[in-house]
């Protein structure tokens, strides 16, 4: 590397293509990456991770290769952690002389104190407060919607699930389980596991149980009948079920032939098995007692059959399964299970970059308390801010009343808190305490699945304040209008 432009110049050089190419800056972490990358100490991802206090995994295997994505995209060949060094230097060769003595000179003539502070990325990234916003990303900011699109920038990789999601499915008995509750990004990873699929010519199948009438859900045989009428519709086979509907075998053996027969041996290769929203099956214990019995069936034969090793299964819900299963015939305590969790508070101030915001150390911790880190509660604020459709201490002011953003979010769990005024009785006792409360374990379960309380160890706490202010006064156990009072 030469010694024309020191450290500081290098990174701001860089940022210079990166911006050209994404019209994005890099965050406050990739700089620190880039830096230690390119200077002759050369640190390890664990040396990183260390000295700027972020976890290993989130360094080495989340913020580090999407850097190195990043920067392949804007210079126009690999770049990797080894070579980074070299890309810079050869790229910045190419720049006419003419070029660079225009940046130098213009350097040159601003008062010292302006040098120093373009030339630094602290600067640099604290100086998008006084930006106009309209200057940071000239596309159309996206909408949050429950699913991220495939391509959107918006999404936020979740690491480590998704690296072992993949894994898992180039297994022959790869049984995924996905859990977490709403709106917390179980569609958005489900999405990209069934992209990889097919894009390693794999066939696939949604089945997604919330578009099943509950008629459907409330019978065992019409719910599996229902299950290969899908399959058939989606892979485009021309199969007569009823042929392969046995009333003295039952649904269950009827099922499993027709899909071995007519789904499994007209496949060249792997099919993923995508079962999303299977709690919507719960609510019919009786029904989800032999479907859930059926799928672990389904999971053992992957491990002996050569047939049905083909088969690579997701399933993926919102409610804690606690209806009683024999643990010989539970897909529970099998395959992988993944819990997603809520942002962390680097992943959130990456996201607000990718929106080309600023918030003060201030703002960000007053976000996260406010809602705990939720993907989809934290989009919607940054969607609004980023839009310009209120300002920041309105966002507080409103958030947990019914004139805030989050109205149909909180909506939805008020009216679910009424139809279950037991559900609503746990919940209560867990907001008039200030430390963990014990709840019984199906209430626990429930209102941990609603995404309304986290666990500390057997025990519940509120998840986040806007909920805590909210249902306090909608559940009368404040007189005070309910406002955020940060």
């Amino acid at each position: 590397m030469t010694d024309t432009f020191d450290i500081k110049e290098i990174i701001e050089f860089v940022d210079g293509v990166v911006y050209d190419s994404t019209e994005r800056h890099l965050n406050d972490l990739q700089r620190d990456i880039l830096q230690e990358s390119i200077l002759p100490t050369r640190q390890t991802y664990e040396e990183i991770a260390e000295k700027y206090n972020y976890s290993v995994n989130y360094v080495k295997q989340g913020v580090g290769p999407r850097l190195w994505r990043l920067l392949s995209h804007a210079f126009g060949e690999t770049v990797n952690k080894g070579n980074v060094r070299s890309v810079i230097n050869r790229y910045r060769q190419q720049i006419p002389s003419s070029i660079t003595a225009l940046f130098s000179e213009s350097l040159t003539s601003l008062p010292s104190t302006a040098q120093a502070s373009l030339l630094s990325a602290e600067a640099t990234t604290r100086s998008l407060e006084q930006l106009p916003l309209n200057s940071l990303a000239s596309g159309d900011i996206e909408f949050p919607q429950n699913s991220v699109p495939l391509h959107s920038p918006f999404y936020i990789e979740r690491m480590p699930y998704e690296r072992q999601c993949l894994e898992e499915l180039t297994l022959d008995c790869a049984f995924i389980r996905i859990k977490a509750p709403r709106q917390m990004g179980k569609s958005s990873l489900l999405n990209r596991l069934i992209s990889h699929a097919q894009n390693n010519h794999y066939a696939s199948v949604l089945i997604d149980f919330q578009q099943a009438d509950s008629m459907i859900l409330g019978d065992l045989d019409r719910l599996l009948r229902w299950i290969c009428a899908s399959l058939n519709q989606k892979l485009k086979i021309q199969k007569n079920i009823s042929e392969y509907w046995d009333e003295d075998w039952g649904s269950k053996l009827s099922c499993t032939t027709y899909f071995q027969e007519c789904i499994l041996n007209s496949l060249p290769g792997p099919l993923l098995l995508a079962l999303d929203e299977v709690n919507e099956v719960m609510d019919h214990p009786d029904v989800a007692r032999d479907f859930f019995s059926l799928i672990r069936y389904w999971h053992e034969r992957t491990k002996n059959d050569n047939q049905w090793q083909k088969l690579r299964m997701v399933m993926v819900h919102s409610t804690e399964i606690y209806i009683p299963l024999d643990i010989n015939q539970s897909p529970l305590n099998v395959g992988l299970r993944i819990e997603l969790q809520p942002f962390s508070r680097d992943q959130v101030v990456d996201l607000v970059v990718r929106h080309g915001l600023h918030l003060t150390e201030q703002q960000l911790s007053q976000l996260m308390a406010l809602v705990g880190g939720h993907p989809y509660l934290i989009r919607q604020a940054l969607y609004q801010l980023r839009k310009q459709t209120l300002a920041w201490d309105e966002l507080l002011s409103t958030a947990a009343t019914d004139a805030g953003i989050y109205m149909d979010h909180l909506h939805r769990h008020f009216n679910h808190l009424q139809r279950y005024p037991e559900l609503a009785e746990a919940f209560i006792e867990v907001l008039k305490s200030d430390r963990p409360v014990t709840l019984n374990p199906i209430h626990l379960f429930k209102l941990n699945s609603l995404g309304l309380v986290t666990l500390i160890g057997n025990q519940a706490k509120i998840s986040c304040e806007l909920y805590q202010h909210y249902f306090s006064d909608r559940l009368g156990l404040s007189s005070t209008p309910t406002a955020h009072p940060l």
